[in-house]
């Protein structure tokens, strides 16, 4: 009786270890542990410019099951490929033109809580993050590794106790984070005025309008600065802005979002005598054109638009042939008082 009271005391004592054993290996590193059901994602935009416009978007990140070796086993468990059924599979965050530095970072997360798990042991899973192919974002390409640990329920059946996260690449447990960045590009509109009767004092009135798109909304703001100043102006993406312009001056958007459209125009372009042209560059993709009065999409390339008005006069003919005798008689006069000057001389 004694030594069977003794048998049971130590196989009660061996299960208790086993579990205290399971227990210190998945807690023994806290990063990328989490004790529950569910596991947090977190989206971090790399930002730090409150003047640069965050865009409206939505980042996906996707759960599947990865594929294992029959053989594999992890902390004394058999290792097997995730299962979705009861899973939702896919989660999102989103980001809006009003959020700034101390909003870069968004959490969500996958939840294991109805998955229908067929027995006890750990469950692989990868998890990605989606391209959403918007203009200018970089999207992390990195893959991360999930371990679900499932154990027996206390009213049976099966349920998780632990969501371990690893970074594919190093093995290492981590906390799940995608970071993203998105770029900016500058816009810059110069006027040059050319011509013998060019006005090179005279200020020519532009007209920008940055349109409204589906990752810029109207009614945001980017800032414009004009040469020779220091003052910083806000443009408002779809409403009209006016500004005028000298010989040799121009102005500068910045920090403008890659993706935008944007529309210029003059309006005393082949005005008054003048003939209007322009040049185009994009420091990516080289000389380009522009007409005045396009739409135009941003790309990574910084975009310079050069502006000319030209004005060349010529001196009309009809006064030219009405100064003609005029022109003879001079020089005929002019003839007779040198003749009679060296007459008096002699």
């Amino acid at each position: 009786m004694k030594k069977n009271k003794l048998l049971l005391a130590t196989a009660i004592l061996a299960t208790a270890l086993g579990t205290a054993s399971l227990n210190q290996n998945v807690k023994a590193e806290t990063a990328g542990v989490v004790t529950g059901k569910t596991l947090p994602i977190t989206k971090s935009m790399i930002y730090t410019d409150n003047d640069i416009l965050m865009p409206k978007t939505t980042f996906t990140f996707e759960i599947a099951p990865k594929v294992v070796e029959s053989a594999d086993t992890v902390d004394g468990l058999k290792v097997r490929a995730g299962i979705t059924e009861g899973l939702v599979t896919t989660t999102t965050v989103d980001y809006t033109n009003a959020d700034k530095s101390d909003k870069k970072d968004k959490t969500t997360l996958f939840d294991f809580s109805n998955v229908k798990f067929t027995e006890v042991g750990v469950y692989r899973y990868t998890v990605s993050e989606q391209d959403g192919a918007v203009e200018g974002i970089e999207y992390d390409k990195k893959q991360w590794t999930v371990d679900v640990y499932v154990v027996n329920g206390p009213n049976g059946g099966f349920e998780p106790k632990y969501v371990v996260s690893r970074d594919s690449e190093t093995n290492d447990k981590k906390p799940i984070i995608f970071k993203n960045s998105f770029d900016t590009t500058s816009l810059k509109v110069t006027k040059k005025v050319t011509g013998n009767t060019g006005e090179l004092q005279k200020n020519f009135t532009f007209k920008l309008m940055l349109k409204a798109g589906e990752c810029f909304e109207a009614g945001q703001i980017v800032k414009l600065q004009k040469s020779g100043s220091t003052d910083k102006i806000d443009v408002t993406i779809g409403k009209e802005y006016q500004f005028t312009l000298k010989n040799g001056e121009s102005i500068q958007l910045d920090k403008l979002p890659v993706g935008i459209s944007y529309q210029l125009e003059e309006v005393e372009a082949d005005k008054d005598g003048y003939k209007t042209t322009t040049n185009f560059k994009d420091n990516l993709q080289g000389e380009g054109t522009y007409t005045l009065g396009a739409t135009q999409v941003t790309d990574k390339g910084a975009d310079e638009i050069l502006v000319i008005n030209n004005r060349d006069t010529q001196v009309p003919t009809g006064v030219v042939g009405t100064l003609a005798p005029f022109a003879v008689l001079s020089i005929v006069a002019i003839g007779g008082v040198i003749y009679i000057t060296k007459r008096k001389k002699a």
